[in-house]
């Protein structure tokens, strides 16, 4: 798996939600539960019908564990309700640096997953699914099938991000 030159490439992180007082402050409402990619001083870019608009974070607080901007340009509660609603993305190269055995779920798709315990390619990753207890794998089989696979210990056996190879150990009769 080739990388990319991330220089102008976007992530979708998230949503402009309501409004939070007179001063222009907005609730951002994240993709990622734990993403620490909102800092003081960062360029973000709005969207909303394939109109884009970059703003800076002035200032980042948060309210029950839910992160409340102040952004550039945005003044007063009229011109916080204005870009409610609006998809809300940074520049993949200001993503932070994960930490060893981390990966960001977009560097992931479009991997090789295969089952190490018979060393057959179980298929190509489409998604990594995580509203639920534990991530799923969503792999794209060659006949066009999907097949999930929960992301625990029992199941992924590693990840070569360089290399685009998911491992994962799979019991007989998974994929029938």
């Amino acid at each position: 798996m080739k990388k990319t030159d991330k220089t102008n490439e976007t992530v979708l992180i998230g949503k402009v939600g309501s409004p939070v007082g007179i001063k222009g402050e907005v609730r951002i409402t994240l993709y990622a539960q734990d993403s620490t990619n909102l800092k003081e001083g960062k360029v973000l870019l709005l969207e909303r019908a394939g109109k884009t608009e970059s703003t800076v974070i002035k200032r980042l607080r948060y309210q029950k564990d839910r992160p409340v901007v102040k952004l550039e340009g945005v003044d007063d509660r009229n011109a916080a309700e204005e870009i409610r609603g609006m998809e809300v993305s940074i520049y993949a190269s200001d993503l932070d640096e994960l930490p060893d055995g981390e990966h960001y779920v977009r560097d992931l798709i479009g991997c090789r997953v295969i089952d190490t315990s018979g060393g057959a390619e179980v298929g190509i990753l489409k998604d990594v699914i995580q509203n639920t207890a534990q991530s799923i794998l969503e792999v794209e089989r060659a006949d066009g099938r999907s097949v999930l696979i929960p992301a625990v210990d029992a199941f992924l056996r590693g990840i070569d991000e360089e290399a685009g190879v998911i491992e994962v150990e799979l019991i007989p009769g998974f994929l029938d």
